[in-house]
C-alpha cells in the first residue's frame, strides 16, 4: 500500500498544466449558479475542462440541494453541493463519494428582517415567522443562530421557502424574516431600501461546498474525476493570480452586480482540498438532524466511507489531510 501512495504522490507532483489527447471523456456536471461554485464558473469560462479532455454536459441549478438531487435521480454524474444536503442524503441511505471541497466560508449566511415587522434585535425573532430552505445550510444556520441567542427552532415559526420566494415573501409580509445565504441576503437587503436588519455571526457555522457523486459512478470513473479536479485546480490558481478577472467571470455567469460579488469574495476561500473539518461538519450536522428529528433514526454514518481521496491525491496530494484517508490508504 505504501507503494500505491508513493505512486499517487509522484503523479501529483507532475505539473497539471497539460492538454489531454485522445477522445474527450464525457461528464454530466450539475452545479449551482451561486458564487460558492466560483471555481466551476471559472473552469467553464476559461476552457479548463476542455483542456483536460473532458466533454462536460453542464446542468445549472439555483442551489446545491437541487444539483445533488439531479445526481440522485441519475440525471447527472457529479454535483456541487454544500455539506448539509450530503449529510441528509447519507441519513437517507444514499451512497455518495465526496471528491473535494471547492469553497468554504464562515460568513456566508444571515437572517434578514424588515424593520416594519418590529424585529430589531435577535431576541425579537421569538415567535416570528422565519423563511428558510429545508435541508440546506440555511436550515442549519437558522438553528445555530437561535441557539447562540438563547432560543431554539421551537421558539419561532419556520416557514419553508425556496430561495427564489424569499424576497417577495419578506416584502409582502408573509414572513417577518428570512434566513438565506450570500449574495441573496445582500440583494434582498437592497430591496428593503434601508429598512433591512441583518443578523450575522461568523463564529457559529462554516459552509463547505464539495464535489460529490454516487459511489458507484465515482469508483468506476476515476479518470474523469481526476480530470475534473485538475481543471478546478487550474481555476483555483487563476483566481489567485487574477482575482479581478476571476470576479468578473463569476459576476457575469452568476448574474450578480460586481459590487455585490466583491463583498462576498473576501469573506470566503476557493480552494480544492479535503480536510478533517469536513468530517467534523458532516458529523455535527448529522447529530443536529437527529436531535431535531429531521431524519429517520440511524446510527452515525462513517463519513470516511463517503470520501474518495484517490483522485485528489493524484492531482494535488498536499491538499489531502491524513485524517480523511481510510486506514488502507495511509502509508
Amino acid at each position: 500500500m505504501l507503494v500505491l501512495i508513493l505512486c499517487l504522490l509522484a503523479g501529483g507532483c507532475q505539473s497539471p498544466v497539460q492538454h489531454q489527447t485522445g477522445p474527450p471523456v464525457p461528464l454530466r456536471l450539475a452545479y449551482s449558479t451561486q458564487h460558492d461554485c466560483a471555481l466551476v464558473h471559472i473552469a467553464v469560462a476559461r476552457g479548463f475542462f476542455r483542456d483536460e479532455g473532458l466533454k462536460v454536459e453542464a446542468h445549472s441549478f439555483g442551489y446545491g440541494k437541487e444539483a445533488l438531487q439531479a445526481v440522485l435521480e441519475g440525471k447527472a454524474d457529479l454535483a456541487t453541493v454544500a455539506q448539509t444536503p450530503v449529510a441528509f442524503a447519507a441519513l437517507q441511505g444514499q451512497k455518495l463519494s465526496v471528491l473535494a471541497s471547492i469553497f468554504t466560508s464562515n460568513n456566508n449566511h444571515a437572517i434578514i428582517a424588515d424593520r416594519k415587522s418590529g424585529v430589531l434585535r435577535p431576541g425579537d425573532l421569538k415567535g416570528r415567522r422565519i423563511g428558510f430552505t429545508p435541508g440546506t445550510t440555511t436550515h442549519m444556520f437558522l438553528s445555530s443562530f437561535l441557539i447562540a441567542n438563547g432560543m431554539s427552532i421551537e421558539d419561532v415559526v419556520p416557514v419553508p421557502l425556496t430561495p427564489e420566494l424569499m424576497r417577495d415573501s419578506l416584502l409582502s409580509g408573509r414572513v417577518d424574516a428570512v434566513c438565506t445565504w450570500s449574495p441573496n441576503e445582500r440583494l434582498i437587503a437592497r430591496s428593503l431600501a434601508g429598512r433591512d436588519v441583518i443578523f450575522e455571526d461568523p463564529y457559529i457555522y462554516t459552509e463547505t461546498f464539495v464535489i460529490a457523486g454516487q459511489t458507484t459512478y465515482v469508483a468506476g470513473n476515476q479518470e474523469a474525476a481526476r480530470r475534473l479536479l485538475r481543471a478546478l485546480v487550474h481555476a483555483e490558481e487563476f483566481a489567485s493570480a487574477h482575482p479581478g478577472e476571476a470576479q468578473a467571470i463569476v459576476a457575469s455567469t452568476s448574474k450578480l452586480p460586481p459590487p455585490v460579488l466583491e463583498e462576498c469574495w473576501g469573506k470566503s476561500a476557493r480552494k480544492v482540498s479535503l480536510d478533517h473539518a469536513l468530517l467534523i461538519a458532516l458529523e455535527d450536522e448529522t447529530r443536529w438532524a437527529g436531535k431535531l428529528g429531521l431524519a429517520r433514526e440511524a446510527g452515525m454514518p462513517n463519513y470516511l466511507e463517503y470520501i474518495d481521496p484517490r483522485p485528489l491525491l493524484s492531482v494535488k496530494p498536499e491538499a489531502v489531510e491524513q485524517q480523511v484517508l481510510k486506514s488502507d490508504l495511509r502509508p
